[in-house]
């Protein structure tokens, strides 16, 4: 557990509790003043404090860890390490409201902490014992003012800091601490308004596992955005943000660090009866600098004809830049699509586009195809019936030197021990970059994935003790090797059925198709891609419970499988002070004749329980357990268990939490163990006890 900047912390410290005594020594003052004469006009109330709660708060926690890991596979001999950390706080708060001058000019609302703080820090290990004692005061604060309300120029400004606990399943928890401030300013008119905000957060994660789990994050963003009205058809908006963000995660000395500027302008004018036509205009234009790097410029008009309730037409055309690294890439495209609706049961959508992607001094790509997708949905005598067919076809032609390409946020799921695999063979491994669907924070390789080439091909696995989650989505920017010139050509067709019968039985059929086919004899030396997916299944859903159960078959060029796939959930009580649910989940895969042959068994189980056990005691109980079994890579046990106690009598209030993760993997153990304990007791308006 961290300390830092504690002289500014002790300075926050000071100015709470030297706040906090002159607030009430007001209030009090307020409380004792006599009333005034009945005939005399009120005098003037520059401050007010209108509600004034109090508390007293003990918080303890004790966590400990302890990993073992063989040495060697001919000696059975272990390296252990063991880490504990307990911590103290002794706390006194205050949240207080009111306003200053006229609550309609400002008002105010704060939460103010003042805590002595104890902890004691060890960790064992056979090539040496160390441990640490702290000791300080740490303030924690939430204030806030609001200005001018309902007013047409009106803000706010605040400042916070705050601690909280993030659970992390089959892993210890993290400690984190955010601290926060900013400002935020409107104008509201008939035809004009605009917002300017202002928002800075620094959050530290911290844990007792040696600093290898500990995180830093700082973000400070502008923003801008302005509304014009122009007429009843015509409206424009501006938006500007400046960001710089920081990241420092993982006991990594070598932070992340990148600042950006962003404008998008976007303008809707609409036209025709009843205004049913379109013509929306987007320009985005983003600069950025630092680690990882983009700059972007984007433009496209889109227009939108709607010739009756039955039939839109769609033109769309945008030109994008984006400049990356050593890369600079020009893409025009072009899209025509129609919708129409035929009677309530059947959308139809076509759609037909052009592109045209320039990588300059490298290659260049042009690619067209066109789209059909129907959708059909009716209600029958037996329940609802769903179907979905969507057939597609494009055509890529590549031209240039020899050189490589870049892929720039193409996602992918990591599903059970599915690994992600990417589109494009040749990739560079030391070009691979892996990020979340937010494009913030940044994966590491080795700890979060790891990168496997085979055959070509690039498959991404996601780490047991990593941040990645299972079924998490995440971005991978990378560069693949390209031909000197080249045709692939690709055909797509998706396809699914689904009859939702009255009883809760829902069977269901869906496949995915897509077949690749390089143009050889032009020096294409892509490899032929071909993925057929079929999975067949039914649920069977009720209020108390639900079965599913699904075989999948997936027949592909690079990694094919067969898997089937069990589900339950069942709700064993549903009360408003007592519920119980247990959910469970198998899967199996076979995985033969690709790059990789094996077999998984994926198990996953987990029961929830909330008891009222009485009206001021209340207990939580959760518990997961995982098990994998991989043929080739070992066996893996994890379970999760938290349990707790809430017990409330009057003002007082108690919280136990204990904590239990064990992560069992071929080759190491991880133990952790954490306690929490909190009793508060609070004084509720104290103004109105006098």
């Amino acid at each position: 557990m961290r300390f830092a900047r504690k002289s500014k912390r002790r300075d926050w410290a000071w100015a709470s509790t030297l706040a906090a005594g002159i607030l009430l020594a007001a209030a009090r003052t307020m409380a004792d003043e006599p009333n005034a004469a009945a005939d005399e006009p009120p005098a003037p109330r520059y401050f007010t404090l209108d509600r004034l709660d109090a508390y007293l708060e003990l918080e303890s926690q004790f966590d400990q860890t302890r990993v073992r890991s063989k040495l060697g596979q001919e000696r059975d001999t272990q390296w252990s390490q063991t880490n504990r950390n307990t911590t103290v706080e002794e706390r006194v708060g205050l949240n207080l409201s009111g306003s200053i001058l006229d609550p309609g000019f400002i008002t105010y609302q704060a939460d103010l902490s003042f805590a002595l703080t104890q902890a004691h820090y060890s960790e064992r290990s056979p090539t040496r014992d160390q441990s640490d004692d702290d000791s300080g005061n740490l303030a924690l604060y939430d204030v806030r003012f609001n200005l001018l309300s309902g007013e047409p120029v009106s803000g706010s400004v605040y400042a916070f800091q705050r601690d909280d606990r993030i659970n992390r399943r089959f892993q210890p928890s993290l400690n984190e601490r955010q601290t926060g401030s900013g400002t935020s300013w409107s104008y509201v008119g008939d035809a004009f308004s605009m917002h300017l905000t202002y928002d800075y957060l620094e959050t530290d994660r911290t844990n007792n596992n040696d600093k290898y789990d500990d995180e830093h994050y700082t973000d400070s963003v502008l923003s801008y955005s302005a509304d014009w009205q122009l007429s009843d058809r015509h409206k424009l908006t501006a938006t500007y943000e400046h960001a710089d963000t920081k990241q420092e995660y993982q006991g990594l000395r070598t932070p992340y660090e990148t600042a950006r500027d962003l404008l998008i302008i976007d303008d809707r004018f609409n036209f025709g009866l009843d205004n049913a036509h379109e013509l929306w205009t987007r320009m985005r234009w983003q600069e950025e600098s630092g680690d990882f790097a983009r700059d972007i410029f984007e433009i496209g008009p889109q227009l939108s004809l709607r010739h009756n309730e039955d039939l839109t037409t769609i033109y769309r055309y945008q030109f994008n830049r984006e400049q990356y690294e050593a890369y600079d890439i020009s893409t025009h495209r072009a899209d025509f699509q129609l919708i129409h609706q035929l009677y309530s049961n059947l959308t139809t959508t076509v759609d037909v586009f052009g592109l045209y992607e320039d990588i300059q001094d490298d290659t260049q790509t042009t690619q067209y195809g066109a789209s059909v997708d129907w959708q059909y949905n009716r209600k029958n005598p037996y329940g609802q019936f769903f179907a979905n067919l969507a057939l597609a076809y494009d055509t890529e032609h590549v031209d240039g030197d020899n050189g490589t390409r870049l892929v720039l946020d193409e996602s992918g799921t990591f599903r059970g021990p599915l690994a992600i695999i990417l589109r494009n063979p040749n990739v560079l491994p030391g070009s691979i970059v892996v990020t979340d669907v937010a494009n913030r924070r940044i994966y590491l390789a080795g700890r979060d994935y790891v990168a496997i080439e085979q055959g070509g091909w690039t498959r991404i696995y996601r780490t047991a003790t990593g941040n990645i989650l299972d079924d998490q989505t995440v971005l991978v920017d990378y560069q693949y090797a390209t031909p000197a010139d080249g045709q692939l050509d690709t055909v797509r067709a998706d396809f699914t059925v689904e009859q939702r019968f009255d009883c809760g039985f829902i069977p269901y059929y869906r496949l995915s198709y897509r077949n690749q086919e390089p143009d050889d004899s032009r020096g294409f030396y892509r490899f032929a891609d071909r993925t057929d997916h079929h999975r067949i299944g039914a649920r069977y859903e009720k209020k108390r419970f639900t079965l599913g159960a699904e075989y999948e078959i997936f027949d592909d060029t690079v990694e094919p499988y067969d898997a089937f796939h069990l589900t339950g959930l069942y709700r064993f009580i549903q009360t408003a002070n007592h519920s119980l649910d247990a959910s469970v989940s198998f899967s199996r895969f076979f995985f033969e004749g690709g790059v990789d042959v094996r077999n998984v068994s994926w198990l996953d189980v987990q029961l929830d329980h909330r008891y009222r056990l009485r009206s001021d005691l209340s207990a939580f109980e959760r518990f997961t357990y995982r098990w994998q079994d991989d043929s080739v890579r070992g066996t893996t046990n994890a379970w999760d268990v938290t349990a707790g106690l809430d017990y409330v009598i009057g003002d007082l209030t108690t919280e136990f939490v204990v904590e239990y993760d064990r992560l069992d993997l071929p080759g190491s153990v991880e133990d952790d163990i954490g306690v929490y304990v909190r009793v508060r007791r609070d004084f509720r308006d104290v103004l109105a006890r006098r």
